[in-house]
């Protein structure tokens, strides 16, 4: 399984940064990687919730099938998708207060089934992977903090 852990700082409450970031119909407008996600995934959703996302990533269309593992609100947030090709994707956001901020953790995860994709993601793939979540964050920073300078932390794994 490959992975990569990020963290940002957010100015916002973990309540209002969970509620923002919980809702998967609003991933397009900080993550590039996302094209949309069916309509009812536009409320925080919670344990049990299941919706579709279709994403393009490394210039390759898919769909994703989510299923919401946990929803424990202001604190932790699990999903994990499935996709035509076998492959699977975990997504698991933490929330804790930073003062009247929110450092905010984003651990994905992921395994590659069809070869072509595995090889790929061991020559480019993660490296774009890297560079696209540290933009995302930077974006979604930018959401919460309307232009202060970005603190953005890459820490802890990389696995592939």
């Amino acid at each position: 399984m490959s992975g990569h852990t990020t963290q940002v700082i957010l100015r916002a409450t973990p309540s209002v940064a969970y509620d923002y970031l919980t809702r998967p119909a609003l991933w397009h407008e900080w993550h590039h990687s996302s094209l949309g996600a069916e309509p009812h995934a536009a409320e925080s959703l919670r344990m049990g919730d299941a919706f579709r996302e279709q994403i393009k990533s490394l210039g390759i269309r898919k769909e994703l099938h989510w299923h919401v593992l946990k929803s424990d609100i202001a604190k932790e947030w699990l999903a994990e998708a499935t996709m035509a090709d076998g492959s699977h994707v975990r997504v698991h956001y933490q929330f804790a207060p930073a003062g009247a901020k929110t450092l905010f953790t984003r651990t994905l995860r992921y395994t590659l089934k069809p070869w072509s994709l595995k090889l790929l993601n061991l020559t480019v793939g993660w490296l774009k992977l890297r560079r696209d979540t540290q933009r995302a964050l930077q974006k979604l920073q930018r959401h919460f903090e309307m232009a202060q300078p970005s603190s953005v932390v890459t820490s802890a794994s990389q696995d592939h």
